[in-house]
C-alpha cells in the first residue's frame, strides 16, 4: 500500500560505489587527515573494489592509527594500503605460533592460487601473497580485478573457481595430503557456484 502511485512511489538505489566515486569518498574521510605527497587515492580507489563508505572510511581511519602507533606526522602509502589487507582480512596475529611445518604447508597453499589465478587470462590479478595470519586465516592471496564490472561472465566466474582451489591442489601436489586450510575456499567456490546455476542459468 506504501508503495501506490501519489505515496511512497519513488525508489532510489543506492549501489556500491564505482571506483570514481570511491575516489569521492576518499577524498571526504581524507579531509584533516595529513598525507605523505606521493599519497595517491586513485590508487586506493582502484584497490578497493566492492568497499562501501563505511569500509572506505575505516581503512582512512585504520592508516591513520597505524601511522599513529609508528610515530609518524603523516599518513603513507604503505600504511594505506596495510589498512586495505586488514579491512578486508582482519588485523596480523602476532601472538599466533605456528610451526616451521604449518608454514610450508600455508606457503604452497597460497602459492597454488597464485600460480593458477597468474596462468588464467580471465582471472583478477595477483597483488600480494602472504602467510602471515590475518582474522581466521593461515595466510592470503590478494587479487584484485583490474576495473569495476558490472556484468560478471562465466569464463570470468569459471577462473574465480578455479584459482580459489588451486591452494588446496597445491597441497595435494606436493605433499600428498589435503588440509582444513581449504574451507573457506571451499565455501565461496560453492556460493559462486551454486549463484551461476540458481540465478544466472549458467549450468
Amino acid at each position: 500500500a506504501l508503495l501506490r502511485p501519489g505515496r511512497f512511489d519513488r525508489r532510489v538505489t543506492l549501489d556500491r560505489p564505482d571506483m570514481k566515486g570511491r575516489e569521492a569518498i576518499l577524498k571526504v574521510h581524507s579531509k584533516g587527515k595529513p598525507f605523505e605527497s606521493n599519497v595517491d587515492l586513485g590508487i586506493l580507489a582502484r584497490s578497493t573494489p566492492g568497499f562501501v563508505g563505511a569500509d572506505l572510511e575505516n581503512t582512512v581511519n585504520e592508516a591513520a592509527i597505524l601511522a599513529a602507533r609508528r610515530n609518524k606526522k603523516a599518513i603513507s602509502q604503505s600504511e594505506l594500503d596495510e589498512a586495505v589487507e586488514r579491512v578486508i582480512a582482519g588485523p596480523e596475529r602476532k601472538s599466533r605460533l605456528i610451526s616451521e611445518e604449518e608454514k610450508r604447508v600455508v606457503a604452497y597453499h597460497e602459492a597454488g592460487h597464485a600460480v593458477v589465478m597468474n596462468a588464467i587470462p580471465e582471472a583478477n590479478t595477483v597483488q600480494k601473497v602472504s602467510i602471515i595470519s590475518r582474522g581466521q586465516m593461515g595466510g592470503y592471496t590478494l587479487a584484485l580485478p583490474e576495473d569495476d564490472r558490472m556484468l560478471l561472465s562465466r569464463k570470468k566466474m569459471r577462473a574465480e573457481i578455479v584459482g580459489l582451489l588451486g591452494g588446496r591442489v597445491a597441497e595435494e601436489l606436493v605433499f600428498d595430503d589435503i588440509t582444513a586450510g581449504a574451507s573457506n575456499d571451499i565455501e565461496r567456490v560453492t556460493k559462486i557456484a551454486r549463484t551461476m546455476v540458481t540465478r544466472w542459468g549458467m549450468s
